[in-house]
């Protein structure tokens, strides 16, 4: 490792490009007393409205964090972990899908990556699980890199 190698700040576009490239991250909401609770997500970036979307279901306590405090913010890391992005802004909830092919159900559908075989099926075990959708709304991004020898 070389030494005393400053971190690079990366762009926007930089960032936009790191975010979309990568699927998981630690996402971090604020408990009661103020100190950060993180997990682990699955999420997806839409770079044109700048937002990250999150299937999760109604009885995680990230959902119930973020009724309570809308702020939080998705960490990004590189495989090697030299490379990193921080999402921050307010998080919203959708409505949680209780009828297969409501319409809370069917947002869930649209975000997925890849349209399951089964639609039918997944729109069933979705609204069985209770699914909603996180959406953070960027208000900043920021990261750096390590350029390491």
């Amino acid at each position: 490792m070389t030494k005393n190698v400053p971190p690079r700040s990366l762009d926007e576009a930089a960032l936009s490009d790191f975010i979309a490239q990568h699927t998981f991250g630690a996402l971090a909401t604020l408990k009661r007393d103020g100190r950060p609770h993180l997990s682990t997500v699955v999420y997806d970036w839409n770079p044109e409205t700048r937002e990250i979307r999150i299937s999760t279901t109604e009885d995680r306590l990230k959902v119930k964090q973020i009724r309570n405090n809308p702020h939080a913010s998705l960490y990004i890391s590189s495989a090697d972990h030299w490379k990193f992005a921080v999402v921050e802004g307010k998080a919203e909830l959708s409505e949680v899908t209780r009828t297969p092919g409501d319409t809370a159900g069917l947002e869930i559908l649209a975000a997925q990556r890849q349209r399951p075989d089964d639609e039918a099926g997944f729109l069933e075990t979705i609204a069985a699980e209770r699914r909603l959708v996180i959406t953070l709304r960027s208000e900043k991004l920021y990261g750096t890199a390590l350029d390491i020898a």
